[in-house]
């Protein structure tokens, strides 16, 4: 009697969260999805709630407020196999954000026939699509059989284009897919490339002293140029090698190096000047170095720029032009002192940013990478303290910047551990 009591009661708060959400007030229908979100919702109970997410509610102020979006992503915490024929079922009577939610539903299955039914439903509407709704269909590629070419159909969008480039990129990086896999697309993709190579060498700043960091319009078409140049190593054709080719002229190391990776996956010997470029660059340095050494060509790499103090600063760098950070790469950067503790050694630098306004006042600050194993450097790895506090150079000394970065970070993993705790 006790479990079917209970099976009751969660019976009756589901109808009162099903009433209070078309309360015209915004805090109690957000109560009502606080409830809804702690209750551990049985299968039937799930599928009570999907059916729900197809009504209309009251609107809310944002997008990602959308009651009927919110719904299926509750059951998604805990995807029962009885929800995907029903998100099948529901998916023609939901709203567009509800429509997207029920997308990402399905690509985080670990499952054949939630794949099916994510690609045929996903051709409903993708071209409709900002962006595509891919779940962990990128951090755990699965069943290649399924998904290509059959999610190459869609390319032909260009707002989402890229990123299914990008998942077709990781499943070549795991080897879960080869050339023949493209079948017809392949002459799609080639044209692609080609046209993003021309865009790229053809761009001009908009102001001849604007530094890249400065265009958000070449920025969004860095970060699609680099997946399309990463990309056109695995689509051998002999207009991609022509196109990659014409990419090393441009001053933008990052998106050189992209071609230059795969450049040599096309057997295509690079020039001197060139390696040293793209190794001389701190932004891009330790992931030229990795690359090279994923493939076996890391014989090529310059010795000059093989040392810790070069890995440490380009680990640097890499954590600063993150965008919720300093957004950018230092205009200087200095190294100041090397901390030793124990097996491990830390790297203290000063950096500064007189092109962007704002940060110019800053003048000089601190920042630390690492810290790395000494029994290993030189080596790109660091072990999880890379910070900077964005602190001027001269309010401590070296040793009280090292310390109160080491502690910041400390205490940081800390406190998580006692929440996972």
């Amino acid at each position: 009697m006790g479990i079917i009591n209970l099976f009751r009661r969660k019976e009756d708060i589901l109808d009162t969260v099903f009433s209070q959400l078309n309360n015209p007030l915004q805090e109690i229908r957000e109560d009502a999805l606080s409830k809804l979100e702690n209750l551990q919702l049985s299968v039937e109970q799930g599928l009570r709630v999907l059916e729900m997410a197809k009504n209309t509610f009251p609107p809310s102020k944002y997008d990602w407020q959308d009651i009927s979006a919110q719904l299926i992503d509750i059951c998604a915490v805990k995807p029962y196999v009885e929800y995907i024929n029903k998100v099948e079922y529901i998916y023609d009577e939901l709203n567009p954000n509800a429509k997207v939610s029920a997308l990402q539903f399905l690509s985080t299955y670990e499952s054949e026939q939630a794949l099916i039914i994510y690609l045929k439903l996903l051709a409903r509407g993708y071209d409709e699509l900002k962006s595509l709704p891919y779940g962990s269909l990128y951090e755990r590629p699965r069943f290649p059989q399924i998904l290509f070419p059959g999610l190459l159909k869609f390319i032909d969008n260009k707002e989402i284009v890229s990123q299914i480039y990008l998942i077709l990129l990781n499943y070549f990086n795991y080897d879960l897919v080869d050339e023949t896999t493209l079948g017809d697309y392949k002459k799609t993709i080639v044209s692609d490339i080609i046209d993003m190579a021309e865009k790229v060498t053809g761009y001009a700043l908009k102001k001849s002293t604007v530094s890249i960091w400065d265009d958000d319009e070449y920025l969004s078409l860095r970060n699609k140029a680099g997946i399309y140049f990463d990309l056109a190593g695995y689509i051998k054709d002999p207009r991609v090698t022509l196109a990659l080719k014409g990419i090393m002229c441009i001053k933008d190391m990052k998106l050189k190096m992209f071609a230059a990776m795969s450049l040599l996956q096309h057997d295509y010997g690079l020039q001197e000047e060139d390696v040293i470029d793209i190794a001389s660059d701190s932004e891009v340095r330790n992931w030229f170095y990795e690359s090279l050494v994923k493939i076996g060509k890391d014989e090529i790499y310059p010795e000059q720029f093989k040392s810790q103090k070069c890995f440490a600063e380009s680990d640097m760098v890499d954590w600063l032009v993150y965008p919720t950070e300093l957004g950018r790469v230092p205009d200087k950067i200095e190294l100041m002192n090397v901390f030793q503790e124990g097996d491990m050694e830390y790297y203290l630098f000063r950096f500064r940013c007189d092109s962007k306004k704002d940060w110019e006042k800053v003048g000089w600050m601190a920042g630390l990478s690492g810290p790395f194993s000494k029994k290993n450097c030189p080596t790109t790895v660091a072990e999880g303290h890379t910070f900077s506090r964005f602190e001027e150079w001269d309010s401590k000394t070296p040793q009280e910047h090292f310390s109160n970065i080491v502690g910041n970070i400390r205490d940081y993993w800390s406190s998580v551990a006692d929440d996972l705790q």
